[in-house]
């Protein structure tokens, strides 16, 4: 598997992989529910399982999206292997498909929640000026539909079509993701504010990372130029589910987390079923269960044309997290650093994550060459929170137009030129989305129309925003949905 993810708290590593070994090995789970508690109790109280939600799920998650199945394998041992014969009785019916179809859409509804943004502020810088801003903004959305493919693939894998061109697919601006937090997403202009609004959108879920280190040889210039019918007392229904993600979660990163924890949980229940016992290693878990899907609908990395980034196939249990570490590594950083990869592999090159890249535009400097040892501990470690200290970064904010806020094709109403042009940026963005649906139907050679799209919207929506709307702001895309 390709990287360990961020998994810090104010603890030093080595003292939490001790623990979590620890833990691992012990039958015994203190101050917290066990799993097959968590799973088949029926005389567990909702408060109960929810704090036993919390607990399982950091666990699980962090044992098999850190690459520790070793570790893993000796918490399925401890959680199953000598489970008490009364929870097996009270292994319950649960319709799995619904929920992780509702999950999962929510996944690519969050992808696609931040592609229009992006692309609005890209498009919205004017020829010539703030390259390096605009290669940075134009590299994390083409990252972004890299992610919203790949969940489709995860969709593909479960036997559940995707969709991510119907009306109730596209995002609706200004909105508010659909976790627990508290800002607004929308389109804008280049600018601090918006700049500002990304890096709230990928923010880590942990609070230290490690300070930048360039003891190796690398090419410096390169980094800078790259850069469902249940029992009534189960509470394993998608209300349930969905609600401790609207009450517990705050980042996309803690989303796939907790997505990711109830994807193996029905797997370990579509293993029970099938073998009559639970699983007591990742081997045992990997395949077959959940996992019925036609894998001649995969999208593979050969099929893709986008840059940034790598491209998994989902088959198994292995497939989804390499999914998610990819999701993850690019939004929030990988291996406790502020890179998408530990950047001794160098499979790819090296690339920031999402949210520092970010911070690199709003803070108009670089990471590479800083000096961050007034922000760090004992440990080496620094705050996410920490601004660039390195290069400078040229931004010039100026330099964009100034496209009205979440612009909608009513306000062109009264300039049917106008009107016309908003309503054919709209066709290019849902034949760019109907190719894409096309793909994950099992026909990918469509994805091969996605660049031709591409080109199209940005210099539709750059006619849009040369064209004043009123004395103060100019017209600009709306990317809402619209019938060919």
């Amino acid at each position: 598997m390709r990287q360990r993810l961020i998994n810090k708290t104010a603890q030093p590593q080595e003292t939490l992989l001790a623990a979590g070994r620890m833990a691992a090995r012990s039958a015994v789970v203190t101050e917290a529910i066990s799993l097959p508690s968590l799973l088949f109790d029926s005389t567990l109280s909702k408060e109960d399982w929810i704090e036993g939600l919390k607990h399982q799920s950091k666990t699980l998650t962090n044992l098999l999206l850190n690459d520790q199945i070793e570790d893993f394998n000796a918490y399925l041992e401890a959680q199953f292997g000598a489970l008490a014969p009364e929870f097996k009785n009270e292994i319950t019916e649960i319709d799995y498909k619904p929920v992780l179809q509702d999950l999962l859409q929510t996944a690519i509804l969050i992808e696609h929640s931040t592609i229009p943004p992006y692309l609005t502020a890209l498009y919205s810088i004017k020829d010539g000026t703030n390259a390096l801003a605009s290669q940075i903004i134009r590299s994390v959305a083409v990252e972004e539909m890299l992610h919203l493919i790949m969940v489709c693939n995860v969709l593909n894998a479960i036997d559940i079509q995707p969709s991510v061109n119907k009306q109730e697919n596209y995002p609706t601006y200004p909105m508010k993701l659909p976790m627990n937090v508290d800002f607004y997403v929308g389109l804008e202009t280049f600018s601090s504010n918006s700049i500002a609004t990304f890096i709230a959108i990928e923010s880590p879920s942990q609070p230290l990372v490690k300070a930048p280190k360039y003891d190796y040889e690398t090419d410096s210039s390169a980094l800078y130029s790259q850069r469902a019918a249940l029992q009534e007392n189960n509470f394993w229904t998608l209300e349930n589910m969905k609600g401790f993600i609207m009450e517990n979660v705050h980042t996309i990163g803690e989303y796939y987390d907790v997505l990711f924890f109830y994807i193996v949980i029905f797997q370990i229940i579509a293993y029970y079923k099938e073998h009559g016992k639970f699983p007591t290693n990742f081997e045992e878990l990997n395949t077959g269960g959940i996992f019925t899907g036609n894998p001649a609908k995969q999208i593979r990395p050969e099929q893709y044309y986008g840059s940034g980034g790598k491209l998994h196939s989902v088959e198994a249990l292995a497939g989804v997290i390499a999914v998610f570490q990819e999701i993850k590594g690019q939004g929030e950083g990988a291996d406790d650093s502020i890179f998408d990869v530990d950047p001794s592999q160098f499979e790819e090159g090296v690339e920031l994550a999402h949210y520092f890249r970010f911070k690199e535009v709003f803070h108009e400097h670089f990471y590479l060459g800083g000096n961050y040892e007034p922000f760090m501990d004992e440990n080496g470690m620094m705050p996410v929170t920490t601004p660039p200290t390195g290069k400078d970064l040229p931004v010039d904010w100026n330099e964009a137009y100034p496209m009205k806020p979440n612009p909608k094709l009513e306000d062109y109403i009264r300039n049917k030129e106008l009107h016309a042009q908003g309503v054919e940026f709209n066709k290019t963005y849902r034949r760019l989305l109907d190719a894409i649906q096309s793909a994950v139907e099992g026909n990918q050679r469509e994805l091969e129309k996605s660049i031709m799209y591409m080109y199209a919207l940005k210099e539709q929506a750059v006619n849009l925003m040369k064209q004043p709307l009123d004395a103060q702001t100019n017209a600009g895309p709306t990317f809402e949905y619209i019938n060919l």
